[in-house]
Protein backbone atom coordinates (compact mmCIF):
# COMPACT_ATOMS: atom_id res chain seq x y z
CA UNK A 1 0.00 0.00 0.00
CA UNK A 2 1.35 3.34 -0.65
CA UNK A 3 0.48 6.87 0.79
CA UNK A 4 -1.02 9.48 -0.84
CA UNK A 5 -0.27 11.96 1.62
CA UNK A 6 2.00 15.29 1.21
CA UNK A 7 4.11 16.39 -1.62
CA UNK A 8 6.25 15.19 -4.34
CA UNK A 9 10.19 16.18 -4.68
CA UNK A 10 9.18 17.88 -8.17
CA UNK A 11 6.48 19.30 -6.52
CA UNK A 12 8.81 21.17 -3.89
CA UNK A 13 11.47 22.07 -6.13
CA UNK A 14 8.26 24.24 -8.36
CA UNK A 15 7.31 25.63 -5.33
CA UNK A 16 10.57 26.77 -4.68
CA UNK A 17 11.66 27.96 -7.64
CA UNK A 18 8.17 30.11 -8.67
CA UNK A 19 9.39 31.98 -4.86
CA UNK A 20 13.01 32.40 -6.06
CA UNK A 21 11.21 34.26 -9.35
CA UNK A 22 8.74 35.99 -7.35
CA UNK A 23 11.64 37.09 -4.81
CA UNK A 24 13.96 38.40 -7.50
CA UNK A 25 10.85 40.51 -9.06
CA UNK A 26 10.00 42.31 -5.48
CA UNK A 27 13.10 42.69 -4.19
CA UNK A 28 14.47 45.97 -6.24
CA UNK A 29 10.98 47.43 -5.53
CA UNK A 30 10.83 47.20 -1.95
CA UNK A 31 14.54 48.64 -2.02
CA UNK A 32 13.14 51.93 -3.65
CA UNK A 33 10.26 52.01 -1.45
CA UNK A 34 12.38 51.72 2.04
CA UNK A 35 13.78 55.71 1.45
CA UNK A 36 10.53 57.42 0.85
CA UNK A 37 9.01 55.36 4.00
CA UNK A 38 11.78 56.89 5.83
CA UNK A 39 11.71 59.91 4.58
CA UNK A 40 8.05 59.98 5.63
CA UNK A 41 8.26 58.35 8.63
CA UNK A 42 11.20 61.51 9.88
CA UNK A 43 8.65 63.95 9.20
CA UNK A 44 5.43 62.75 10.83
CA UNK A 45 7.88 62.31 13.81
CA UNK A 46 9.43 65.84 14.11
CA UNK A 47 5.46 66.60 13.04
CA UNK A 48 4.92 64.59 16.74
CA UNK A 49 7.41 66.25 18.47
CA UNK A 50 6.19 69.57 17.88
CA UNK A 51 2.95 68.29 18.83
CA UNK A 52 4.39 66.87 22.02
CA UNK A 53 6.14 69.97 23.13
CA UNK A 54 2.75 72.01 22.28
CA UNK A 55 0.77 70.23 24.76
CA UNK A 56 3.59 69.65 27.28
CA UNK A 57 3.56 73.44 27.49
CA UNK A 58 0.03 73.65 28.17
CA UNK A 59 0.42 70.75 30.69
CA UNK A 60 3.20 71.90 32.45
CA UNK A 61 2.13 75.51 31.89
CA UNK A 62 5.24 76.83 31.28
CA UNK A 63 7.41 77.40 28.28
CA UNK A 64 8.80 74.14 26.65
CA UNK A 65 11.42 74.12 23.76
CA UNK A 66 12.21 72.32 20.64
CA UNK A 67 15.90 72.76 20.26
CA UNK A 68 16.87 71.42 16.61
CA UNK A 69 20.54 70.45 16.05
CA UNK A 70 20.78 70.58 12.04
CA UNK A 71 24.72 69.15 12.47
CA UNK A 72 23.75 66.40 14.40
CA UNK A 73 20.00 65.45 13.14
CA UNK A 74 18.55 64.79 16.25
CA UNK A 75 16.07 67.52 18.48
CA UNK A 76 15.89 68.15 22.13
CA UNK A 77 12.03 69.04 23.94
CA UNK A 78 12.82 70.83 27.29
CA UNK A 79 11.06 72.78 29.99
CA UNK A 80 12.80 76.16 30.34
CA UNK A 81 11.56 76.99 33.73
CA UNK A 82 15.30 77.67 34.70
CA UNK A 83 15.40 74.08 37.28
CA UNK A 84 18.33 73.86 38.94
CA UNK A 85 19.93 77.23 38.60
CA UNK A 86 19.30 77.80 35.11
CA UNK A 87 17.89 80.75 33.50
CA UNK A 88 14.19 80.74 32.97
CA UNK A 89 12.92 81.32 29.63
CA UNK A 90 16.06 82.06 27.85
CA UNK A 91 15.39 78.97 25.10
CA UNK A 92 18.34 77.56 26.01
CA UNK A 93 19.14 74.75 28.37
CA UNK A 94 20.83 75.24 31.37
CA UNK A 95 21.12 73.93 35.01
CA UNK A 96 18.73 71.00 35.57
CA UNK A 97 16.27 72.08 32.98
CA UNK A 98 13.79 68.73 32.61
CA UNK A 99 14.44 66.82 29.17
CA UNK A 100 11.17 65.87 27.93
CA UNK A 101 12.13 64.26 24.61
CA UNK A 102 14.74 63.76 22.80
CA UNK A 103 14.58 62.09 18.77
CA UNK A 104 17.17 61.16 16.48
CA UNK A 105 16.86 60.87 13.22
CA UNK A 106 17.28 57.16 11.53
CA UNK A 107 20.39 56.70 9.02
CA UNK A 108 20.58 58.20 6.03
CA UNK A 109 17.72 60.87 6.76
CA UNK A 110 18.97 65.02 7.71
CA UNK A 111 17.56 67.14 9.31
CA UNK A 112 18.12 70.47 8.01
CA UNK A 113 18.23 74.01 9.46
CA UNK A 114 14.82 75.41 10.56
CA UNK A 115 13.85 79.06 8.67
CA UNK A 116 13.35 79.91 12.06
CA UNK A 117 16.41 79.05 13.56
CA UNK A 118 17.55 75.91 16.02
CA UNK A 119 15.37 76.68 18.58
CA UNK A 120 11.71 77.04 19.00
CA UNK A 121 9.65 77.40 21.95
CA UNK A 122 5.93 76.75 23.15
CA UNK A 123 4.46 79.30 26.06
CA UNK A 124 2.10 77.65 28.59
CA UNK A 125 -0.93 78.70 26.32
CA UNK A 126 0.38 76.43 23.41
CA UNK A 127 1.42 79.52 20.86
CA UNK A 128 5.05 79.12 19.30
CA UNK A 129 7.96 81.97 19.61
CA UNK A 130 8.04 81.89 15.89
CA UNK A 131 6.67 80.79 12.61
CA UNK A 132 8.49 79.15 9.87
CA UNK A 133 9.59 75.04 8.18
CA UNK A 134 11.25 72.30 9.07
CA UNK A 135 12.92 70.10 6.63
CA UNK A 136 14.10 66.69 6.48
CA UNK A 137 15.93 65.46 3.80
CA UNK A 138 16.86 62.06 2.16
CA UNK A 139 18.06 60.05 -1.35
CA UNK A 140 14.31 60.17 -1.99
CA UNK A 141 14.00 63.96 -1.44
CA UNK A 142 12.66 66.40 0.93
CA UNK A 143 9.29 66.73 3.50
CA UNK A 144 8.57 69.95 5.38
CA UNK A 145 6.66 70.26 8.28
CA UNK A 146 5.30 73.56 8.77
CA UNK A 147 4.64 75.89 12.03
CA UNK A 148 2.45 78.45 12.95
CA UNK A 149 2.64 81.46 15.53
CA UNK A 150 -0.76 79.81 16.38
CA UNK A 151 1.46 76.28 17.81
CA UNK A 152 -1.09 74.74 14.39
CA UNK A 153 1.99 72.05 12.99
CA UNK A 154 1.26 70.12 9.50
CA UNK A 155 3.18 68.65 6.98
CA UNK A 156 3.32 70.00 3.92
Amino acid sequence: MTSDRGFTLVELMTVIALMAVLSTIAVPNLVGVLPRQRLGGSAREVLSVLHFAKMAAIKENANVVVNFNPGGSDCLVFVDDGEGGGTAEDGLRSGGERILKRYAMPAGVNLLAPTFGNVLSFNSRGFADSSGVVSVQNSAGSRRVQVLPSGHCKIL
